[in-house]
């Protein structure tokens, strides 16, 4: 699976859609794990605008990447998240572990700060 992405200095957007479960969860997180090893001198922003659901499968992609860029001294953001996205990780509490923007351009710019 090809993922949508764009690179702005020292970052990768990478664009996620669709459905994020157990289906498509195991392409999606090689995808991002082979972002990360073609550009590790990058922090990853995930824009999550056009994900329409997400099961833990999907969470789990987002954990994992996480602790890979914190363990390459990288940062993770995410943007973007709607309603029904935004409560899966309210329920499991973890809006607190993540940089969660409303925009792409204001999650981009938290990158410079």
């Amino acid at each position: 699976m090809g993922l949508k992405t764009n690179k702005v200095d020292n970052v990768i957007v990478i664009y996620l859609n669709g459905r994020l479960d157990v289906h498509l969860s195991a392409d999606i997180e090689k995808g991002i794990n082979q972002i990360i090893k073609e550009e590790p001198e990058c922090h990853l922003l995930l824009n999550l605008e056009e994900v329409e659901y997400m099961s833990s499968s999907g969470l789990r992609i987002f954990v994992s990447t996480m602790r890979i860029l914190k363990d390459n001294k990288k940062k993770l953001k995410l943007c973007n998240i709607n309603t029904a996205v935004k409560k899966i990780f309210e329920v499991v509490e973890l809006m607190e572990m993540f940089d969660i923007y409303d925009s792409e351009e204001t999650a981009l710019q938290a990158f410079s700060e």
